[in-house]
């Protein structure tokens, strides 16, 4: 269920066909972790250095600056430019090529370490409920529809749809994921944003306890 957050907490329950004084069975929860797999974000090959070099010239725009260097330098030995002067105008060409492609390597190379600390970050354990029982799990054993027990100071271990709240209101600090520098709060209903954060978009159940 990919729009879990756009969901009342009633229909949500009722998709999974989870009872939240219960939480899964066993049976739902092998047939949930063979359809949908672990709780864990999918390991990617770090792309090699060299690949990324080359992934930044390989636009249109880009081969069409390259392309102009080369008439350019042409055109001037044509007209019997010798020196810097026939260099010139190509250099500055291939000057502003290797800086855009400079800014795209050091991007790409951000991104992956932010992913990477993403991992880091994830949760170890949750507090689960299954078979009418509290307890204490592997984060990456979670299945959509599992209900989770989150309380002041946890790590939240997965995308997840809140569904009760023993409290008046609920902060979480998710800096890592959108740089926000101030905690956000979250809410019971629903909501029918269409640019809401991807990880508000969620499968997992959980109740806080604060």
């Amino acid at each position: 269920m990919e729009d879990a957050y756009a969901r009342s907490v009633t229909e949500v329950l009722d998709f999974f066909r989870v009872d939240p004084r219960k939480g899964l069975s066993d049976d739902q929860v092998v047939r949930h972790a063979r359809v949908f797999g672990k709780n864990v974000l999918p390991e990617e090959k770090r792309t090699p250095f060299w690949k990324l070099v080359l992934k930044q010239f390989d636009d249109l725009l880009v081969k069409i600056l390259i392309a102009a260097a080369i008439v350019s330098f042409i055109l001037a030995l044509i007209n019997g430019e010798t020196g810097l002067t026939a260099f010139l105008e190509p250099s500055v060409i291939l000057m502003i090529l290797a800086a855009n492609a400079a800014v795209g390597v050091i991007t790409e190379t951000n991104a992956e370490k932010a992913l990477e600390e993403l991992r880091a970050y994830q949760a170890d354990v949750a507090t689960v409920l299954r078979n009418g029982c509290f307890s204490i799990l592997p984060a990456t054993e979670l299945v959509p529809g599992d209900i989770v027990e989150v309380s002041v100071g946890c790590k939240v271990p997965a995308d997840m749809r809140m569904i009760e709240m023993l409290s008046n209101q609920l902060r979480v600090d998710q800096a890592i994921l959108t740089g926000e520098s101030c905690s956000v709060e979250k809410e019971l209903e629903s909501t029918r944003a269409t640019n809401a954060v991807y990880q508000d978009k969620t499968n997992t159940l959980f109740s806080v306890k604060l």
